[in-house]
């Protein structure tokens, strides 16, 4: 019974991630062709250690060039859920999993300790995403936690506007730690979540095809093909 069971659960798992891929086919057409993007001089993960080495700050002053460095890099995106967080960080597109991951390696990297965190109910304000129209949202967000001080610091490279203990949503819900289990527990759905919201967008359900809304892209602006 059991070894009934567990074929089964396997089964559904990988059927899953095969309609997934499936689902994310039309996605991943619309990617930008050009699969890493430059932005001063930095299209890696150690590039941008090295930037930030470069600038010989410490402390807060250090977390918050790091935190911006990785906002301007990134454009947030649904359409490459699948990579990495050092792929996604290279193309300059990715959500917020990848956005948050991407910069913890940073941190890592400058000896930096920082904690992934993540709360299934955070309010957002419109914007645009993938080129698309987006109203304000509750959705489940993941970002980290630095302790600057005795102070412990929400930091989210999400927005260019965000700085330590300053960010651009708003927490409606329990704040719980972002283990590495959780990630790949969470990665079926959260791609699933990010191709509906997707799907919903381009046939225009979201009801703000035609209203004016502040942009929620990051970054890219100075951002060249590498």
């Amino acid at each position: 019974m059991v070894r009934k069971m567990v074929l089964a659960f396997g089964g559904l798992g990988v059927a899953s991630v095969v309609a997934i891929y499936v689902l994310t086919i039309p996605l991943l057409r619309r990617l930008p062709k050009p699969g890493r993007v430059s932005m001063d001089g930095i299209t890696t993960i150690d590039d941008a250690v090295e930037a930030c080495q470069r600038t010989h700050l410490h402390g807060s002053s250090l977390v918050a060039y790091a935190q911006n460095l990785a906002a301007r890099k990134f454009t947030y995106s649904r359409l490459n859920t699948w990579e990495t967080p050092s792929r996604a960080f290279e193309r300059g597109m990715g959500y917020c999993d990848q956005q948050t991951l991407a910069l913890k390696k940073i941190y890592d990297q400058l000896l930096i300790e920082s904690r992934p965190v993540f709360a299934m109910r955070c309010k957002f304000p419109a914007g645009v995403i993938d080129g698309m129209p987006w109203p304000t949202e509750v959705a489940g967000h993941t970002w980290l936690r630095i302790r600057i001080g005795d102070e412990e610091l929400d930091v989210c490279p999400g927005s260019v506007n965000n700085r330590p203990g300053v960010t651009q949503f708003e927490i409606l819900s329990k704040v719980r730690a972002y283990e590495p289990w959780i990630r790949w527990l969470m990665y079926v759905p959260s791609s699933f979540t990010n191709i509906i919201r997707d799907m919903l967008a381009r046939r225009g359900l979201t009801g703000a095809a035609r209203s004016p809304i502040d942009t929620r892209l990051r970054g890219g602006a100075s951002a060249q093909p590498a």
